[in-house]
């Protein structure tokens, strides 16, 4: 008994059988033919998206006929993932259904079992068992996030961005393939948000990481600029009562605000990075891969269907590129640290003088 067991695809009007090749809506997770969703180019209910009309899975089915995954060891129930909108049996450890783009439930770190992997159909590439799960002991993570790897999200295929990507391509993976799929730019990421510059750097973004690492360092020594030159002097010494006088002074108004106006501005510059840094770093990969692409010849060999052993060399060198050009930087980090170090020691020595 599979997931769609009984179901009737809305274009073609034919019943679903367990080796068709089936996509979910991700807004109502109403089952298509892939083929019959690309010819009509969207939901067959999308008008009723957002209404009482919406398409909603039956909650009639009687429990014997729910979907139980195909396993091959009895203990692996536990290392998969099930969507709850679509039926797609994801890795334990995904974030998002690979075909429907679904927010999945986070694992039971508490109840896990540690069984094997290795045997279940949509299991992690590595085999094996995780192992059981302590403090210290972090579980084998599928690099692919729960993204299928003949996936392709805008027509590059998942295993090239986890080559160009490098580390943590689990997390960017399935957030790349959900703003994909559902066309938003927005998504969050803390480390965008807490070191914004760096982390541009970290992810080999250089343009946009060298300019606000610049104006970020700018903000600093004219933040200290104000309090060791104009703020500082007028405040040392001073009782509670003169501390008062003081604040109503215009020109000591003026320096406070000036200093909480690059305050906000360099908060709203964490949080636009915060929101569509995600986003940002998307683009980035997807316009290097293409290059990648254009420049190895590795497009010819795409849209060629005889691919034989003189395209080897050509492949080879397309995988090079991908791991050599991508991955992170933290060479690029530590030179950016350096430099704003340097820059406030300089500002430092300078204001002695």
């Amino acid at each position: 008994m599979f997931f769609y067991e009984g179901y009737i695809c809305p274009v073609c009007k034919t019943k679903f059988n367990e080796t068709d090749d089936i996509v979910a809506c991700p807004d109502c997770g109403a089952p298509h033919h892939r083929e019959c969703w690309k010819q009509e180019g969207r939901c067959k209910y999308a008008d009723d998206h957002g209404t009482p009309r919406q398409w909603k899975r039956p909650e009639d089915r009687p429990q014997t006929q729910q979907y139980n995954p195909p396993l091959q060891d009895s203990r692996s129930f536990d290392n998969v993932n099930t969507c709850s909108r679509c039926g797609k049996v994801n890795p334990e450890f995904a974030e998002f259904c690979s075909r429907c783009g679904n927010a999945l439930k986070p694992p039971e770190w508490s109840s896990y079992s540690g069984g094997h992997a290795g045997g279940q159909q949509y299991g992690s590439p590595f085999h094996g068992g995780y192992g059981e799960y302590t403090p210290f002991h972090m579980p084998i993570m599928d690099p692919f996030g729960g993204v299928a790897p003949d996936e392709k999200i805008d027509g590059i295929a998942a295993e090239d961005l986890v080559t160009f990507i490098g580390p943590n391509s689990a997390y960017y993976l399935p957030r790349f393939y959900k703003m994909d799929r559902n066309k938003t730019r927005s998504s969050w990421n803390w480390m965008a948000f807490l070191f914004t510059p760096y982390w541009l750097l970290y992810r080999k973004n250089y343009l946009v990481g060298s300019i606000i690492l610049v104006l970020s360092l700018i903000s600093s020594l004219i933040n200290g600029y104000i309090y060791t030159v104009f703020l500082f002097p007028k405040i040392e010494g001073l009782g509670q009562a003169d501390m008062y006088s003081l604040i109503s002074d215009g020109s000591v108004t003026l320096y406070l605000m000036i200093i909480l106006l690059l305050f906000f501005i360099s908060l709203m510059v964490r949080i636009i990075f915060g929101l569509i840094g995600n986003s940002i770093y998307q683009r980035t990969v997807f316009s290097r891969i293409r290059r990648i692409g254009q420049k190895t010849g590795m497009e010819r060999v795409l849209n060629n269907d005889d691919q034989n052993d003189r395209y080897s060399s050509i492949i080879a060198e397309y995988r090079q590129e991908l791991a050599a050009r991508g991955g992170v930087s933290l060479v690029m980090v530590a030179v950016a640290n350096g430099i704003v170090l340097f820059g406030q020691l300089l500002y430092q020595a300078l204001i002695v003088l």
